[in-house]
């Protein structure tokens, strides 16, 4: 689309006049309506402020999204592995922010930056209100719900760690902008959809929903319990994975599962029955394997919905992830040569899908 169309549909999609456009940026509505009608180019020191007013990238006025494409992806996911690889997370942070300044309205992007504030607890030098500017120009602009509630979600968690006491309300603020389950709309998706569509979105509701369950389940959990107590709860949170899962290959929905077998193990370790944690490792080794198998990618349960959400971590990232972890847990290390040997199978495997064409 060309600029002078473009503009013209920026401005009427906001219900402006030409009058109102030309008082906000400083310029007459004859001058406005020759930019609508090709007759005239904006001044290059308007752009910034007319990208403003329309809440768009610059970038976005002149079609240049090929600009941010494959290559400058994949330019800049180079340049984050290298700043992860030194453990430069405020290099990390900085690369994320320039990203966003150079295409603000690619909103996916700000969950990462602020998980990434969340998980490395980047909370000086004005970060925070960094990322709570962030969240305020996406609830105004982002138009994806989806978005908009995984950032009030991360939000709420960076905002509670906060010790100002205006940014702890901001947190309560966030809460209450994510729907309730009761209360969000998947509840009443039969009224705006039939067949394929309302079926997809049922099985959507369950895996989230079983989701909540066993997050909460786990919560449950005090560190002063007993191991038995403890083990009571994973139990019963690692059952309605398995439910759901069917004992099948379940891609991105594998780790939470994992690692409640994880924390089963380790429980029946530290109570001395060494036959129920063999039972629980072998259960973790059987469910990577299901990965290494390109058969079983399509032997799902039916009552699995296998889609992966926005911005999530890529299921062989958090595997490898969760396989570190498990060797350097000091109560499973008699199995560490049987964890050794599947994390060596599953890197492998890793790298032979990065270098397929």
């Amino acid at each position: 689309m060309e600029l002078k169309h473009k503009l013209k549909q920026l401005r009427t999609d906001r219900n402006m006049t030409q009058e109102a456009v030309a008082e906000a940026l400083g310029v007459s509505s004859q001058t406005v309506s020759k930019w609508e009608r090709g007759l005239l180019s904006p001044d290059i020191n308007l752009l910034p402020k007319i990208a403003l007013l329309f809440k768009c990238s610059i970038d976005f006025l002149f079609d240049m999204g090929f600009a941010w494409g494959i290559d400058h992806r994949r330019e800049f996911e180079a340049k984050l592995h290298g700043l992860h690889e030194k453990k430069d997370w405020i290099g990390v942070y900085n690369a994320w922010i320039e990203e966003i300044d150079l295409n603000p309205t690619t909103y996916k992007n700000y969950p990462d930056v602020m998980i990434h504030v969340f998980r490395k607890k980047l909370y000086d030098n004005g970060r925070v209100e960094k990322m709570i500017s962030l969240a305020e120009r996406a609830e105004k602009c982002c138009p994806n719900d989806d978005i908009r509630n995984e950032i009030y979600r991360i939000m709420l968690q960076i905002c509670s760690e906060a010790d100002d006491p205006k940014i702890k309300e901001k947190g309560k603020y966030y809460y209450q902008k994510l729907p309730q389950l009761r209360h969000s709309r998947e509840v009443y998706a039969s009224f705006v959809m039939d067949g394929d569509a309302y079926r997809t979105q049922l099985l959507r509701n369950m895996i989230y929903a079983t989701d909540l369950v066993e997050c909460s389940i786990r919560q449950l959990i005090l560190p002063d319990m007993l191991p038995k107590e403890k083990l009571f709860y994973y139990l019963k949170a690692a059952a309605l994975y398995e439910t759901i899962l069917d004992g099948k290959y379940a891609g991105f929905y594998d780790p939470p599962l994992l690692c409640d077998y994880l924390k089963i193990a380790v429980l029946y370790e530290q109570m001395g029955q060494r036959d129920k944690a063999e039972e629980y490792v072998h259960r973790i080794v059987c469910m990577l394997e299901r990965h290494m198998i390109a058969s079983e990618h399509s032997n799902q349960s039916k009552l699995l919905y296998t889609t992966t959400p926005a911005n999530a971590v890529s299921t062989e990232q958090l595997c490898q992830n969760f396989l570190q972890q498990t060797i350097e847990i000091d109560e499973l290390g008699e199995f560490r040569p049987i964890l050794l040997d599947l994390q060596k199978r599953y890197n492998d495997y890793v790298a032979s899908q990065n270098t397929k064409p």
